[in-house]
């Protein structure tokens, strides 16, 4: 026992310091320049309380949004979607009427070496008022956006995994006048490496994982000139699970993981003046793979002003710690932090998760400082296997077969 007490209190300790849970700052007022921000935002509670560290690990319930080739982990049909937790700023469902609220159903499955899964996330901004360069009202009524992403994964080896995916992004009353819906296509990428050792009384799985997602053209906005940018995204990190080796009907008894990772918005441009306005002219998306990163000034505001942010600064940081019992109970505990004149989201996140094979639930906290007092999610996600699973340890506990 000793060994596992040590590894243990090693993981968490790691974790903590990773974390920095005291270092909370208020975010500064800015304005980066892309256009539907709300596809950064994954509104599914195990990626939200692990501080959007998941890129490395497979078949949590939104890996859709984060890495395409995390889809799926076991042979299995998973469909699940958000439910309401909180009457909050911030809405999972729209069971509870607000003027702002998203919902991201969810269907995945998994055969042999393939993997697929489909989404459509939904983000209300409520009722809307548009109003043109004259003064006059062109649009008022409800505003919306809305992500269509359809994903594919494939088991190149034991040990690595690709996939991709195609988003169809919508939105009215945003990002053009009147009543007509915008449509706009985007691209995502990724792959996963991961490998399994034994060590004494425990197993090791490591992972990284690497993703490109929202890769698209820039986006036009009616009565301005200038473009903004699809918020294309690149992350990449790493992942340790630690599991105890003695099992209980079938489960390990304890398992500890370890996440991390970091990823940048790819924006890049300048600002441009016409009749005597400001506005910024977003680079094409190939031009930003290569031009989005180090030193930039004019890319961002911060402060009412155009701010110069490092090539550190540019990078999001994102860690994550797990602790779970039976893979029934699971305690989670994220960090998330962006740089004051690069977003300014800084917050810590508390999440919980049960998993009774069959049915899993889950849900997420976070406390921050900024115009959201606090976000909040929750997930009823059903499991349907495909091929026996020796997690299933119900009938064991009813006096059936381990």
């Amino acid at each position: 026992m000793q060994p596992i007490h040590n590894a243990v209190l090693a993981a968490a300790g790691i974790a903590l310091v990773l974390l920095g849970v005291g270092s909370l700052r208020p975010a500064s007022a800015q304005l980066l320049q892309t256009a539907y921000d709300f596809q950064t935002v994954q509104p599914h509670p195990s990626v939200h309380a692990l501080g959007n560290a998941t890129v490395a690990v497979r078949g949590y319930p939104g890996a859709i949004g984060v890495n395409p080739a995390t889809i799926g982990a076991e042979e299995a049909v998973r469909v699940g979607s958000n439910i309401n937790l909180s009457r909050g700023p911030a809405y999972s469902s729209p069971w509870f009427r607000s003027g702002f609220w998203i919902a991201a159903p969810t269907a995945t499955m998994k055969r042999g070496p393939w993997a697929g899964g489909v989404q459509v996330k939904h983000f209300s901004r409520g009722t809307t008022e548009i109003r043109n360069a004259q003064g006059e009202r062109v649009f008022f009524g409800s505003a919306f956006e809305q992500s269509i992403k359809l994903t594919g994964a494939y088991d190149v080896t034991s040990s690595v995994t690709v996939g991709g995916g195609v988003n169809l992004i919508r939105s009215r009353g945003v990002y053009g006048d009147g009543e007509n819906v915008e449509t706009h296509p985007t691209a995502d990428l990724g792959v996963q490496y991961h490998t399994q050792s034994e060590q004494g009384s425990v197993t090791l799985r490591p992972s990284l994982g690497l993703s490109l997602t929202d890769f698209g053209g820039t986006v036009s906005v009616e009565n301005r000139p200038g473009d903004l940018a699809a918020p294309t995204t690149i992350r990449g990190g790493g992942a340790l699970q630690i599991s105890s080796q003695s099992r209980q009907f079938g489960r390990p008894e304890w398992r500890v993981g370890l996440y991390g990772a970091l990823s940048n918005r790819l924006v890049s441009g300048e600002f441009v003046e016409e009749n005597g306005e400001e506005y910024f002219e977003a680079d094409g998306p190939f031009k930003a793979l290569f031009a989005g990163w180090g030193s930039t000034t004019g890319v961002f505001r911060s402060r009412g002003e155009q701010a110069e942010v490092s090539p550190w600064e540019r990078i999001t940081k994102h860690a994550g710690l797990e602790l779970s019992i039976l893979d029934l109970l699971s305690v989670r505990l994220g960090r998330f932090h962006e740089s004051d004149d690069n977003g300014g989201r800084q917050y810590t996140a508390l999440g919980i998760g049960v998993d009774a094979y069959y049915v899993s639930l889950d849900a997420s906290w976070d406390f921050r400082d900024g115009p959201v007092d606090q976000l909040s999610y929750g997930r009823l996600t059903v499991r349907i296997p495909l091929s026996d699973s020796p997690r299933n340890f119900w009938p064991a506990l009813l006096g059936g077969v381990d």
